[in-house]
C-alpha cells in the first residue's frame, strides 16, 4: 500500500511540474557558450599505455537558421597518466562539429548527436605531434534551475604518425546564452 501511495505522489508531482518545465527558457535556442569537465578514457592502443585522465572543455554553439542543426566549436585540454613509470600524455585541441538536436524543439530536455573534424596536439612526454582529428558522439542538453546543463560522450581519434590515438571524453557542463 505504501508503494502505491509513493507512486501516486511521484506521478502527481511530475504532472504538476511539467508545465513549469515547459515554460523555462528552451536550452537549444540561440547562440550558446559553455564549459565542462570530466574523465578522459583512453581506448585501443592508447588505453594499453595510459590510464584514465581528465579534461576540461570550452564550447561555442551557433544555430544555423531555424533548423535543429547547430555549428559547434570546442576546445579541449586533457591529460592522462602512463600505466608504466612516470609521465603523462597531454591532449590539446579544437574541433568544429555539426550538432543535430533530436526531439521537440520546445522540450526542456533535448538529446543531440554531433560529429566533426579538428586539430589536436598530443604530447606523450617529449614526442609532440599536431595532427588532424575526428570525433562523433551524443549528449543531452537540459534546463536546470534557470541554467542549461549538458552531459555528453564522444569518440575522438587523433591521426598520429603510424597509427591513431583514440579516447572518449565524458563531459558534464553548463551552457549560457
Amino acid at each position: 500500500m505504501k508503494r502505491i501511495s509513493i507512486g501516486t505522489l511521484a506521478l502527481a508531482i511530475g504532472l504538476y511540474a511539467t508545465p513549469a518545465l515547459h515554460a523555462q527558457a528552451q536550452p537549444t535556442e540561440g547562440i550558446r557558450f559553455g564549459f565542462g569537465a570530466g574523465p578522459t578514457l583512453p581506448i585501443g592502443n592508447f588505453g594499453d599505455v595510459d590510464k584514465m585522465g581528465y579534461h576540461v572543455l570550452g564550447a561555442l554553439q551557433l544555430p544555423i537558421s531555424q533548423s535543429p542543426v547547430h555549428l559547434r566549436i570546442d576546445v579541449l585540454y586533457g591529460q592522462t597518466s602512463h600505466d608504466v613509470g612516470s609521465g603523462s600524455t597531454t591532449l590539446f585541441g579544437a574541433a568544429v562539429s555539426a550538432l543535430y538536436h533530436l526531439g521537440d524543439r520546445h522540450a526542456s530536455a533535448r538529446p543531440y548527436i554531433l560529429g566533426g573534424l579538428g586539430l589536436y596536439n598530443v604530447d606523450a612526454g617529449g614526442a609532440t605531434q599536431s595532427k588532424i582529428a575526428y570525433g562523433f558522439g551524443g549528449g543531452l542538453l537540459f534546463g536546470l534551475s534557470g541554467l542549461n546543463a549538458f552531459v555528453e560522450a564522444r569518440y575522438m581519434s587523433v591521426q598520429t604518425s603510424g597509427s591513431s590515438l583514440t579516447f572518449v571524453p565524458i563531459t558534464v557542463g553548463l551552457m549560457f546564452k
